[in-house]
Formats: structure tokens, sequence, C-alpha cells
């Protein structure tokens, strides 16, 4: 599909929930996030998403639709600020894929999902290359009268139901076993993590092990 008929295919889903929004704003910053899920997706070991030779972007496949939209929503904060076009994709977003991305967060550059369906991604500092599984959460908490966000290094792998948050940082080339709940904690590089604060358990290993651990997601 090229843009226009990308860009068609959102004007379709957009005019089943809202009968009023400023085309010229969708169609300038369609392209630019079609720029972004390529930079990213050309990065990954995921056949679905690049064959070794080209992107494959399919708006019928839901992740890589749901990332689409993520980059649109932001891209369109990023250049014209909180305008009601970006209210409108993160909402979509959240009404197709049950998803809470955000538009102002972050994201990484390189980001990738299995399942999106739960997620929550907020505030944070997120480092490149987080992949994402069903129900992950990444968000805030009060501690000592002041709300603290987590910040995430390169190679986060967070697997389903899995949930980060307050004052934490995850080191590089991490991974996150399914159901943890990480809050205010340490957590170094290269290791696997188990378990609920503060009885997390870690399991140090090298960055080889970890990267080639991940080596099935991103071309390392």
């Amino acid at each position: 599909m090229n843009d226009k008929d990308i860009l068609n295919t959102l004007l379709h889903q957009l005019s089943g929930y809202w009968e009023s929004y400023d085309v010229n704003i969708l169609e300038a910053c369609v392209p630019v996030a079609l720029n972004r899920v390529e930079e990213d997706f050309i990065a990954s070991a995921l056949g679905r998403v690049f064959d070794g030779d080209k992107v494959i972007f399919s708006p019928y496949h839901s992740v890589t639709w749901s990332i689409f939209l993520y980059y649109l929503s932001n891209t369109i904060f990023r250049n014209n600020g909180e305008v009601k076009e970006a209210d409108m994709i993160y909402y979509l977003n959240k009404i197709m894929n049950s998803n809470d991305w955000f538009y102002p967060i972050s994201l990484p550059i390189h980001f990738m999902a299995e399942h999106v369906i739960g997620s929550v991604l907020g505030r944070a500092t997120y480092g490149d290359y987080l992949f994402i599984y069903q129900g992950v959460t990444i968000g805030g908490n009060w501690r000592n009268g002041k709300l603290f966000y987590p910040t995430l290094g390169t190679n986060v792998l967070m697997y389903a139901n899995s949930t980060v948050l307050g004052d934490t940082f995850i080191g590089n080339n991490v991974i996150i076993a399914a159901d943890s709940y990480i809050i205010n904690e340490v957590i170094p590089d290269n290791c696997i993590v188990f378990g609920k604060s503060p009885n997390i358990e870690l399991k140090i290993k090298s960055e080889e092990y970890i990267k080639d651990r991940t080596s099935c997601i991103w071309k390392w």
C-alpha cells in the first residue's frame, strides 16, 4: 500500500467515530510516521515486518498498525502540539487495540511488540530496542510525596503482564519475566528478572547471552 492508500484507510477508520478532523494535518504527518515505522522495522529480525530486503507494512496486522498509530499521534503532537487530531489517533489506537500509548511519551526509535492488547506505556525514560508482550505496564509511582518514573536501558524485553513502576532503573540487556512486578528497584545490566518487589530474583548473565536470547527480535 502507498501513502495515499494508508491515509484513506486511516480516514475511513476515523470517520466511524468522529465527524470532523483536519485532513491536512493527517496528510502531512502520515508520511513522517511511516518513515519512523520503516526506521524501526528495518532493525527487526522478525520476518513479518522485515524480510531481509524490505519492510513489510500491513494495516491488517494489528501490531504493525498499532505502532504506526502511536508514531502518527506522536508526530502530530511534535509538529502541532496537543491538537484534537493527536487525541483522535491515540484514542483510535485504544479503541482498536486496547492499549494505552499516550502520544507525548517518547518511545524509542526501535520499538516492537508481539501482542499489544492491555499494554500501558506511561511516562518513563525509554532506551532503544524495547520489546513488549501483552499486559505490560510501565508508569509512575508516588514516593515520599514525589512522583517518580522509571528509566529503562537499551535492549529491554518485557514478557506478558510484567510491570515496572516508580523510581526504578532498568539496565541494558535486561529480560523481565512474565508477571514480574518491579517498583523502586535498581536492576543491573545483563540479567533476567523474576518475582515481585521487594522479593525479586536476578539471574546475572553476559551481554552475549542476553543478545543471543533477543536475536530473534533484533538484528544484532
